[in-house]
């Protein structure tokens, strides 16, 4: 049976509460539970699952149909998981692979999970209430040149690569576009500068300044940004998708795989094709460098994200889902 009980080691938002399924031998699963008041795109309140783990998968489908249920009760609209807390956090599961289709090593950010956690939710009633996936585009036999330091681009905007001594007001720059850029996004909430600083910290020390490519108008004012790194966990010889290269290809070792992390342009500037000049940067630059790929990471299905990527010719990698339950 399912009891309420401070959630295990979890990052709980004001407010939120901690379920708990138990066996004889002690706890099997904990999660979160919590309610927000606005989501984007939908109305009422929502109720959110987060932070799920389940070493039994029968107690964690009761756990999750009993946290649903008590979110109902408080009056949710929806219940969404997994979500811990928001979309700017951990959400949604990787799902496992179908006939035919790769199993790459995971990237860093990546969603990784159990690949039985996706029939806990399908089992305790919720269904699919948002669809991603990543794509990855393979190093191409001639490498392309890597861009100038300022390129031009349309209506006198220049691309220019992150300078490191001014990441942190950089930062703010890109803070301050994203929550413009991201506003229409399903699901979405705003967030204070210092959460957001802290999740692109975490992934400052893989940093290559010509892999973050900034957008300015005239003024200086950022009118788009892509946000890229080499991936760390990338250390293994097979990528396991059709084409990859593994170290000892060609005359010198390849690098790590680029993930591509973030695509985004403010709303006055869209149209202007920065998106796709800025992700055709990236893989120059990444490609310069020798890495076998360069990983279009969690898109939502059918955004622009995903229509720019099928232009780069990304191909499948892994696919991920958000699930959702409505009383």
């Amino acid at each position: 049976e399912a009891i309420v009980y401070p959630a295990p080691d979890a990052e709980l938002r004001p407010g939120a509460e901690g379920m708990v399924a138990y066996d004889a031998g002690g706890p099997v699963a904990p999660l979160s539970i919590d309610t927000a008041p606005r989501l984007q795109g939908v109305e009422g309140p929502s109720g959110l699952i987060g932070w799920y783990v389940a070493l039994d998968g029968e107690a964690g489908t009761q756990l999750l149909a009993r946290a649903r249920e008590t979110l109902a009760e408080r009056g949710a609209a929806r219940v969404l998981g997994p979500m811990n807390g928001s979309t700017w956090k951990r959400y949604r599961l990787a799902l496992p692979p179908g006939p035919g289709e790769p199993a790459p090593t995971p990237f860093l950010t990546e969603p990784v999970n159990p690949p039985d956690y996706p029939s806990h939710f399908l089992a305790a009633g919720f269904g699919v209430a948002a669809e991603y996936e990543s794509r990855a585009a393979l190093r191409p036999a001639d490498l392309p040149e890597v861009p100038p330091p300022a390129a031009p681009v349309a209506d006198g905007a220049r691309i220019s690569p992150l300078d490191p001594k001014r990441f942190d007001e950089t930062l703010h720059e890109i803070f301050d576009l994203s929550l413009a850029a991201f506003a229409g996004n399903l699901y979405y909430t705003p967030i204070p500068f210092a959460e957001f600083a802290g999740a692109y910290h975490r992934v400052r020390p893989p940093l290559h300044p010509e892999l973050v490519r900034l957008a300015r108008d005239r003024d200086g004012r950022l009118l788009a940004f892509v946000f890229a790194f080499p991936d760390p966990f990338d250390r293994v010889p097979d990528l396991s998708f059709a084409g990859a290269t593994s170290p000892g290809d060609g005359p010198e070792p390849r690098g790590l795989r680029v993930v591509l992390k973030t695509l985004a342009t403010s709303p006055e500037a869209r149209g202007m094709g920065l998106g796709r000049r800025l992700s055709e940067d990236v893989h120059r630059v990444a490609f310069a460098r020798r890495a076998p790929c360069v990983v279009h990471a969690l898109m939502q299905v059918d955004n622009s994200s995903t229509h720019i990527s099928e232009r780069l010719h990304g191909e499948p990698f892994r696919r991920y889902a958000l699930f959702g339950w409505t009383p």
